[in-house]
């Protein structure tokens, strides 16, 4: 898409050069690599630049010796723009920046649309910000902005503050599509900041996406974040603009890097967008995040999707041969991505599931670690556990050993969470696979809970005979208050034999 629009860009720029006036006449060429159509422009431009080298240089040198105010006149009534343009070059940049002093604004502006900003930078740098601001408004006024594009990135900063007031908002816009280095559309943002809302505004009400996906394909990735949540900011009608023009385009490989790196807030009003539950654009979404390198730049996304999208998301994922799965989970790895993977795994339907946590990967100490420190940090218990309860009982020790490294509270939450849902077995069963150190630590944890009845309301007729086994296991090291209530637990739930084993020694059984 990218390259699309560039090529686009280069077009209009070589169309002006060879006088087409309809830019579309070179559409034939919009397959070709923009680097190329920049080449061959480029190439055109200095075989009319140098075949007249020696008499260029001649009048230059000629100028030198007449008055600057007689230069003036000899250069507007006499050489006239094209000329002047082709001359430009071999003047010395003082001089000549003294001679356009004394031309006018649209004489200076038809000669600026035969400069090449490779061979006069120095006399644009040396123009005083006033002539510049002149020039482009005169520029403006007549729809230029391809010269206006391509003098960007040699126009000194307070020159293009000055100038920038005299541009509208599409015209920013319009400017930075065309722009000659790209590389320089960050500068240009951090000059017109407070314009970017309308910019974005812009491209939305005038219908100038294509542009605007340009601009965001090119800005550096520390600008992201800022330009995604001005975005977002707008309105939802903005984004619903943006959302229906990039899937047009098929451009999710330019959004999602900006939306990956969007805030919380503004990635959730994004997600809420009715254009982005379209199964259409969720499927080329996938298409882009699996087959064209944008998967890291999803999971964020899908984080917050709503349950029926982030379904459609995790089938798409599900259906990925064991090996690319594998890489798909240590990219999200190595990006640091639980927070938004956990989800999605849960998403899946359960055979998914369970192939997902039986990879090899899944049994590397240092993931499950990142896997459990992940689910702690962002408190995702209730979305998690499910998913260890799919892994391999081979990796729960493994898994286990994980859970010393959480602090209390969040082994609380951990508790908590697991007491107000249905996997209470699956953290019983993985705490329980601690060593004796870790074992006693959670077990003075629940034995110490002020709502421990929330915890023992969770073992239900239910519950797995496993649970109980492990915890009559461990009996001895359980604290006493804590056996008397789950012996009384399970013989409330009509589990004598296991009551009395759980049973304190000395304790009377009722």
């Amino acid at each position: 898409m990218s390259e699309h629009l560039v090529a686009v860009a280069e077009i209009t720029k070589l169309a002006r050069l060879l006088g087409i006036s309809d830019p579309t006449e070179l559409d034939f060429l919009v397959d070709l690599p923009p680097a190329a159509i920049r080449e061959y422009r480029e190439r055109v431009t200095d075989r009319l630049f140098d075949r007249d080298t020696k008499r260029l240089r001649a009048v230059a040198s000629a100028s030198k010796i007449v008055p600057v105010a007689i230069s003036s006149k000899i250069a507007e009534r006499a050489f006239g723009p094209i000329l002047c343009a082709a001359v430009a070059s071999a003047v010395e940049p003082n001089r000549a920046v003294d001679i356009a002093k004394s031309l006018s604004g649209p004489f200076l502006a038809e000669c600026a649309t035969g400069l090449d900003p490779r061979r006069t930078a120095a006399i644009i740098a040396a123009v005083p910000p006033r002539m510049v601001t002149d020039v482009a408004r005169e520029l403006l006024s007549r729809g230029d902005h391809i010269t206006m594009g391509r003098f960007v990135h040699v126009v000194p900063e307070p020159a293009l503050r000055a100038a920038a007031p005299v541009m509208s908002d599409a015209d920013l816009l319009r400017i930075a599509f065309l722009l000659e280095d790209k590389s320089a559309i960050d500068n240009v943002l951090h000059i017109v900041a407070d314009r970017v809302p309308g910019v974005i505004r812009a491209a939305a009400e005038q219908h100038m996406w294509a542009e605007g996906i340009d601009l965001l394909d090119s800005i550096a990735p520390h600008n992201r974040a800022w330009i995604g949540d001005i975005a977002a900011g707008l309105g939802g009608d903005v984004l619903d603009t943006l959302i229906t023009a990039v899937a047009e385009l098929d451009a999710w490989a330019t959004l999602l890097p900006i939306t990956s790196a969007m805030s919380h807030d503004s990635l959730r009003l994004f997600a809420e967008r009715p254009p982005v539950h379209d199964t259409t654009v969720l499927g080329a979404i996938m298409d882009s995040a699996l087959d064209g390198g944008q998967w890291t730049n999803l999971l964020p996304l899908a984080a917050h999707l709503p349950a029926a999208q982030l379904a459609f998301i995790a089938a798409r994922v599900g259906e990925q041969t064991d090996g690319r799965l594998g890489e798909l989970i240590r990219e999200a790895d190595t990006a640091g991505l639980w927070d938004a993977l956990i989800p999605l795994a849960l998403a899946m339907n359960a055979g998914d599931r369970r192939r997902m946590a039986a990879l090899p990967i899944l049994q590397e100490p240092d993931v499950l670690r990142r896997i459990i420190t992940s689910t702690a940090e962002h408190d995702l218990w209730s979305q998690a556990l499910p998913l260890v309860d799919a892994i391999p009982d081979t990796a729960k020790p493994i898994l286990a050993s994980c859970l010393g490294d959480l602090t209390r509270e969040q082994l609380l939450t951990a508790v908590h969470t697991a007491s107000r849902s249905d996997t209470i077995h699956t953290l019983v069963d993985v705490a329980l696979a601690q060593d004796q150190d870790g074992r006693a630590r959670i077990l003075e944890l629940i034995d110490g809970m002020d709502d421990v009845e929330e915890f023992l309301d969770a073992l239900t007729t239910e519950t797995p005979d496993v649970v109980w086994q492990a915890l009559i296991q461990v009996r001895t090291e359980i604290p006493d208050r804590l056996l008397t209530l789950l012996a009384d637990r399970a013989r409330h739930l009509g589990r004598d034999r296991d009551a009395g084993e759980l049973q304190p020694i000395g304790a009377a059984a009722e």
